[in-house]
């Protein structure tokens, strides 16, 4: 460790240059170790109220960072997309491992998410990731389930034109129907979903329709058959990357072809954005959801195991 200076910083927000530091240090984890992660930094951006502790009326810090040389080389996050459920997801620069960082950061982070009291608490791990499962296995936890990251193989995607479903975009008057489905979807409190964007608490509802219409990085459909709706579906854009959200169709309207229009629809949104890829993630035991993306030309390229910690 030699006369290196080592610091870290705590949180409740990222700023701009945090983000920055933060994608390069993903980037480098990515470039050393093909190390896939699920930080939700697109998510926290547009989250525009932090977590408190209730019993305190405080400030949760969310955010950790290690600094060496002012250099960022660790980082751990905590989320919450509604309920009493935080996530742990993080990283440390390859060339700065054994140095025991990450524990530092979670032991750290551990002090804040207990003052919340969570019902669980639960971490991320790329399924390939030696040194992820490592430190996993070196606490208390038990695996749960395990998410798939898809891609889109634009070589098998097939073009349909003939659609009976109408996606439009989200507005103020959609908030409550968003909450719904996705509890119908995807059960109380959230837990292992996709939807994560349809949790995000805002200060008004005009910000809802704001966002929807003009954010290119967080934009909110509902389908619509014969003027009603029946289902949602969430989409993103970020670096020339497209994302698919929060999907779903009611139930009363499954197994008639809609949920495969309303997934053709937003593709077509997304393409005509000139995206160079676009991705997806679905549990592994959402057996229906797998064949459809499958069907529809996506294909698996990494899978991230999730863990609840005692």
């Amino acid at each position: 460790m030699g006369h290196n200076n080592h610091t870290i910083s705590m949180k409740n927000k990222l700023n701009g240059e945090d983000y920055k530091a933060i994608k390069n240090l993903e980037t480098i984890c990515y470039e050393k170790q093909k190390t896939n992660l699920k930080l939700e930094l697109d998510f926290k951006k547009h989250q525009t109220k932090v977590i408190t502790i209730d019993s305190l009326k405080d400030i949760m810090m969310t955010e950790f960072l290690y600094y060496v040389n002012e250099i960022l080389v660790g980082y751990l996050g905590l989320s919450n997309f509604g309920g009493d459920t935080v996530e742990i997801s993080g990283m440390v620069d390859p060339s700065f491992r054994r140095e025991r960082i990450f524990k530092k950061l979670y032991l750290i982070s551990m002090q804040e998410w207990q003052k919340s009291s969570p019902q669980e608490v639960i971490a991320l791990c790329d399924h390939t990731s030696s040194s992820g499962l490592a430190f996993i296995s070196s606490i208390e936890s038990e695996y749960v389930t395990s998410e798939y990251k898809m891609c889109l193989n634009k070589k098998l995607l097939t073009v349909k034109h003939d659609y009976v479903i109408n996606l439009r975009l989200a507005n103020s008057e959609d908030v409550n129907e968003i909450d719904r489905q996705t509890s119908v979807y995807f059960g109380e409190p959230q837990k292992y979903d996709n939807d994560k964007y349809s949790k995000v608490e805002v200060e008004s509802k005009d910000k809802i329709e704001k966002s929807a219409i003009q954010d290119d990085n967080f934009i909110s459909y509902m389908a619509e058959l014969n003027g009603k709706i029946i289902g949602k579906i969430h989409i993103s854009i970020v670096d020339d990357e497209g994302f698919i959200y929060g999907f779903g169709v009611l139930p009363d309207y499954r197994g008639n072809g809609y949920g495969r229009e309303i997934l053709s629809l937003a593709l077509d949104i997304l393409k005509k954005e000139d995206v160079r890829n676009i991705f997806l993630d679905v549990d592994r035991q959402n057996k229906n959801a797998l064949e459809l993306y499958e069907s529809c030309g996506f294909e698996e390229i990494s899978v991230m195991d999730y863990y609840i910690i005692s």
